[in-house]
């Protein structure tokens, strides 16, 4: 049995059960790829509905719209070998959470948004105060 190799709209809505509004939203978005083709001509191939399956999953697992389109377009790009080996540059932020505490994060290999370091940061500096609080209290 040979695999269909292209989708039209409404074929493509079908197998993903998605509305075609929701699919156009994922493409003006940059989540999804363009499909190929203009107007009536417009066709999607499985690259299309392997990355509609994987917004399907990851927004029923509630992860943000932003960090999905990241997921999908890092699995496209080759994966890089982070061994850390000497003479290698790597560019961290490094965040001051208070007198000797201090996060180190390497944004391209955490794969952490500039807003998810934020929430992150903040996070911590709430538990700092917390133990803080209960260590008062003792």
């Amino acid at each position: 049995m040979k695999t269909k190799k292209h989708y039209t709209m409404k074929e493509l809505s079908a197998l993903v059960d998605m509305t075609a509004r929701n699919i156009r939203f994922y493409i003006q978005e940059g989540v999804v790829d363009k499909p190929h083709g203009q107007n009536k001509g417009a066709y999607y191939t499985e690259k299309h509905l392997q990355q509609l399956l994987t917004v399907k999953k990851y927004k029923e697992a509630g992860v943000s719209l932003e960090r999905i389109g990241q997921i999908i377009h890092e699995e496209a790009m080759p994966k890089v070998d982070y061994k850390i080996k000497p003479g290698n540059i790597e560019v961290v932020s490094r965040i001051h959470l208070m007198d000797g505490l201090e996060l180190t994060i390497n944004p391209e290999r955490s794969g952490l948004t500039q807003q998810e370091i934020r929430k992150l940061s903040k996070t911590i500096l709430e538990t700092i105060e917390t133990l803080q609080k209960e260590k008062n209290h003792d």
